[in-house]
This record gives structure tokens, sequence and C-alpha cells, in this order.
């Protein structure tokens, strides 16, 4: 499993590490070493992991939102790491596969990738969690290392808030997972008002096709 963890370096920064177990239930062992600790450029978070072709990879996000504190809106970029065949070493230089531009407000965040019908699906999260501008979009490409475009109006983002659910209308959706391309995964704020309740996990049906992606 890929996870993110504070630096032993500067605890107000995280890595991006990797941990494995001979059963899915654990325990597991983190590797020795992350797999993304860009600490200059504010950490890495919200790992992801994606195999194609028989090859592994984590998809993550580097934090520079973390250093907005200077006054300055860093990049938040999402990142694409190639693992050896033990899905935990690193293998070669990380990939940019998208950044915020100002439709994203401070960031982008929350990267996971599918592959359908030879379209590569890159779902993330825009704004900040735990506002109710909060977001599921997506961004496609006909290679795993893009270029890849944004989705735009009509068609994203996916998910916002006031959308409906069977508990009532959804606030600060955000955290998606594509999985196999006919779902998707996702959370949102548990009380349906604000971040105060903590989050929930939703589900739904998707229909991808054509570079688009429709909720069913």
């Amino acid at each position: 499993m890929y996870f993110s963890a504070a630096s032993s370096e500067d605890d107000s920064k995280h890595c991006v590490g990797a941990a494995t177990s001979s059963s899915i239930t654990g325990p597991f062992t983190p590797a020795e070493n992350a797999v993304a600790c860009p600490l200059d450029q504010g950490g890495a978070i919200d790992a992801d992991g994606f195999e194609d072709g028989g090859t592994y990879y984590v998809v993550y996000k580097v934090d520079g939102n973390s250093l907005n504190g200077d006054g300055s809106t860093h990049p938040t970029p999402l990142m694409l790491q190639g693992l050896n065949s033990d899905a935990v070493t690193p293998n070669g230089d990380p990939t940019q596969l998208l950044d915020r531009d100002d439709t994203d407000g401070p960031l982008i965040e929350a990267p996971s990738l599918t592959n359908v019908d030879g379209t590569y699906y890159l779902s993330f999260s825009s704004n900040m969690y735990d506002t109710d501008k909060y977001d599921v979009s997506y961004a496609t490409a006909s290679s795993l290392t893009g270029p890849y475009t944004k989705a735009r109006d009509p068609d994203a983002p996916l998910v916002v808030s006031g959308d409906a659910s069977d508990v009532g209308d959804l606030s600060g959706p955000g955290g998606s997972d594509f999985l196999d391309g006919s779902k998707i995964a996702f959370h949102a704020f548990e009380n349906g008002k604000n971040i105060d309740d903590g989050r929930a996990m939703y589900v739904a049906d998707i229909h991808a096709a054509g570079g688009v992606i429709n909720l069913v």
C-alpha cells in the first residue's frame, strides 16, 4: 500500500511511502526509503497506485500549498512515479502530469488514474478540502505520461456541492477514484454542510467513453 507520513526532517511536511505485507489484513512493513519526498517543494501527499501494462506506478500531489504561508501561491503538480517490479522502489525520475490553473483555486490534489479503451482518465480535486468549493474533476490523455487535457464545462467538474445523493445533497465532494472506469468512489462532508463532523464515503456508477465521464 502507499501512504503519506510526516517527514522526520520537517514534520510540517509529508513524504509518500510504500509498505508491504503477505496478507491484505497486515501487518504491513514500510519500505526503508520514501517513494517521493520533495520537501523543498512542500512535500508529497495523496498517493495512489496504478498498474499499466505490467508496470507499477504511483501518482501523488506535490503539496506546494503547504508553503503558501509566505504570501505566494505555489504549484501543486500531480506527479507520476514509475516503480520497479517490487512495486516499492522508484524507477527513474517522476513525470508531471498536471498542475493547477486559475480556475482551480489554490490547488489540485487527490489524483488517481484509470484506463478505459485506451484513454487515460486522471481524476483530481480542486479548491480547499474543507470548503464547499471542493469538487471532483478529471483530465484525459492518450498516453500515460500525457499531455493531459482538463475536462471543462459542461463535462466537468463531475461532482460538486449541491449534487443529490441517497442521503441528501452533497457538500465538499472530493478525493475520488474512478476504479475500473465503471464506478467512482469519493468522500463528502458527513453532515452535508461542513467538515465539522468529518466525511463519509460515497460510490456512484459512471460511464467513460470518448474522453468523457458521466454519472449514470
